[in-house]
Order: structure tokens, then C-alpha cells, then sequence
């Protein structure tokens, strides 16, 4: 028996010191209490999907293949606190899919990466043109302040298809680090038949690069992306913009998406510029964003947000944050809990707790 033990022990002590692999539990439960009011209404509600981060739950996996390659997976899911259920999905990047249960919605990939060549990714994934979105927003498109409440409010055609955050069916290639310039390539499919009917055999494709440079102070990038729809192909085109500077940490964005073969108001544009803060443990996140559509009378709407960030440790954090979406021209924007009212400010206020893990 010990003879046995011996030499079930030498075996396992055989296997190539490269075919190692780990598995890591990561996530963020961020909840915030806010107040929204508009045209007239308020309401109180417990956001649970996250006003300084969105809340999520993932598992992340890793093993080393030998010689610079690795293979790996991550299953990532949104979660919303005040209810205990996961977040919105697609399957065919045509139509949304309710949150119910728990669902990898925000991103269930596998992928074969070299140091030397860059990374394959199969699977749900964030779409280049989101990357943008995120990274150059003092308020991480999250909560009140959030920079979607503008660049993918209703005036913008990207806020009418599937692809805007995410797209399912995805395959995509993201490149080795080379000397501080990096880069994205993803094409998606909405996986219907070649004889669909009404010509749409195209619809959810997604197509999109990004391609930026990054060092200890300065990150840039611009990114464009096409979702194939029927009814009119959308495109949209952003570009980024921040700067490290000790203590502050400016940020510019500029955006552009329109619809293909429909009538005006058929595209829109914009820009976000930002700051972030630093003061003792805590940070000021500032932006101010504007939108404008080109419809006979131009639709025009932008937000100002401020926030307090004021982190307990590095893992949790209270915060608040203070943001008004102004409207015009029969704009109709909202930063969420009360529908869009023409022409009416809508106003927002978040206090809330983020823990990560």
C-alpha cells in the first residue's frame, strides 16, 4: 500500500511544472439609496445594481500552458441587491432578455492568450466601443452621474440596440501590450438563417476595433463599432482622453452614432469633460456632458454630476452624488427611476456603500 502511495505521489509530482491553473472568486456588492424627481415627480428607491460600481459576482480562471501561453475563462454576472436578481442578457443581440435569475450577462468567455501574440475570446464580451464609454468617466458609468445617462440616453441611436455595453456570440482578439499601445478587434453574430425573412439574416451582427496607448500618466484611444439591423444599420464612434497629474486626473470624450436609411433625427453628438479629485482617502469624481440630435428642431440635453468617494479601506467605500439632466428642444432625458419627462430636469441624489471583493 505504501509502495502504491509512493508511486501515485511520484506521478503527480511528474506533471510539467507549467500545467498549473487557478480559479478566483472576485465581485462587487454596491447599493446606493436615491432620490429622483422630474416633471413634477419623485420617487425614493434602493438602487441594488451599484451607484460607485455595479454590483456583480464572477469567477475567473487561468492555466499556464508553458512557453508564453495560457488559456483562461471568466463568468461574470450583473446582480441587483434590493431584489437578489442578476441582470439583463441578450441572446441574439436583437432583443433583450429579462433578468430573473442569475445570468452571465456582463461576460462568459473562454480564451487562449500568448504573451507574445495577443488574446483569442469566445463568448459574451464588452464590445470596444463600451471600453471607451467607462474608462473616461470620472463616475465609471455608474449611478446618478453616470456618462450612459447621456451617450446612450434616448437621443442616441446606439440606445437602440442590444450591442451597446455587450454582445453575445462573440469572437474577438485583443493585442499583446507593444511598448503602451493596445487594441480590441470583435465581431458578433446574431445567428440567424440564411433564408430569414425581411432581410434579416444580418441582424445583431456587431463589428468593432478600438486601438489606444496608455503609459503611467497618459490614456487615449478611439473606437468604432457597427451593429446590423433591418430596419437600419447602427454605428457609433467614441474617443477618450485622460491625464494623470498627481492629485487630478482630467478626462475628455466625444461621440458620434447615427441610423442608416431612416429620416432625421437619424444622428447624434456629443462630448463629457471630466476630473477626477484625489484628497486624503477619498476622491471628487466632476463631469459635465452634452448631447444634441439632428432632428428639424434640434433635441439637446446635458448633465452636470459631482460626487464624494471616501474609502473605509481598499476594499470598501461610502459615497454620495449629486446630478441634473437638463432638457430642451423636446428632450426627454432620464438618469432613471421616474420615465423621461419633454423638456423637465430630472435630478438625482445617491448615498450609498461599495464592497468589493
Amino acid at each position: 500500500m505504501k509502495r502504491m502511495l509512493s508511486i501515485a505521489a511520484a506521478g503527480a509530482l511528474a506533471v510539467p511544472a507549467f500545467a498549473q491553473s487557478s480559479v478566483t472568486v472576485f465581485g462587487v456588492i454596491d447599493s446606493t439609496y436615491q432620490h429622483a424627481s422630474q416633471g413634477g415627480a419623485s420617487v425614493d428607491r434602493l438602487n441594488g445594481n451599484g451607484g460607485n460600481q455595479i454590483s456583480r459576482l464572477g469567477f475567473r480562471g487561468t492555466e499556464d500552458l508553458g512557453d508564453g501561453w495560457s488559456a483562461g475563462f471568466v463568468l461574470d454576472m450583473g446582480l441587483n441587491i434590493d431584489t437578489g436578481t442578476g441582470g439583463v442578457t441578450s441572446t441574439n443581440n436583437q432583443t433583450a432578455t429579462a433578468a430573473s435569475g442569475a445570468t452571465f450577462n456582463r461576460r462568459s468567455t473562454v480564451s487562449l492568450a500568448s504573451a507574445r501574440l495577443g488574446e483569442l475570446r469566445l463568448g459574451r464580451d464588452f464590445t470596444p466601443t463600451y471600453w471607451n464609454l467607462t474608462f473616461f468617466d470620472p463616475f465609471g458609468t455608474a449611478g446618478a452621474g453616470s456618462a450612459a445617462n447621456i451617450v446612450q440616453g434616448a437621443l442616441s441611436k446606439v440606445s437602440t440596440v442590444q450591442t451597446a455595453l455587450r454582445a453575445s456570440n462573440s469572437v474577438g482578439y485583443l493585442l499583446p501590450l507593444l511598448g503602451g499601445f493596445y487594441g480590441q478587434a470583435m465581431y458578433a453574430m446574431g445567428e440567424n438563417a440564411s433564408n430569414a425573412a425581411n432581410g434579416t439574416k444580418h441582424d445583431g451582427n456587431y463589428a468593432g476595433a478600438r486601438i489606444g496607448y496608455a503609459d503611467n500618466r497618459l490614456n487615449a484611444a478611439i473606437a468604432h463599432g457597427r451593429t446590423s439591423l433591418a430596419t437600419g444599420d447602427v454605428t457609433t464612434t467614441n474617443a477618450g482622453l485622460s491625464y494623470s497629474l498627481g492629485a487630478v486626473k482630467p478626462m475628455l470624450q466625444l461621440f458620434q452614432d447615427r441610423k442608416d436609411t431612416v429620416a432625421a433625427p437619424n444622428r447624434s453628438s456629443g462630448f463629457l469633460l471630466g476630473a477626477q479629485f484625489t484628497v486624503g482617502a477619498g476622491y471628487f469624481p466632476v463631469s459635465y456632458s452634452r448631447i444634441r440630435d439632428n432632428a428639424a428642431v434640434e433635441r439637446r440635453a446635458h448633465q452636470l454630476a459631482v460626487g464624494y468617494v471616501y474609502n473605509l479601506s481598499k476594499r470598501t467605500a461610502v459615497y454620495t452624488t449629486v446630478s441634473r439632466i437638463g432638457n430642451s428642444g423636446g428632450a426627454a432625458l432620464s438618469g432613471g427611476g421616474i420615465p423621461g419627462v419633454p423638456n423637465a430636469a430630472w435630478r438625482g441624489t445617491d448615498v450609498g456603500i461599495r464592497h468589493s471583493f
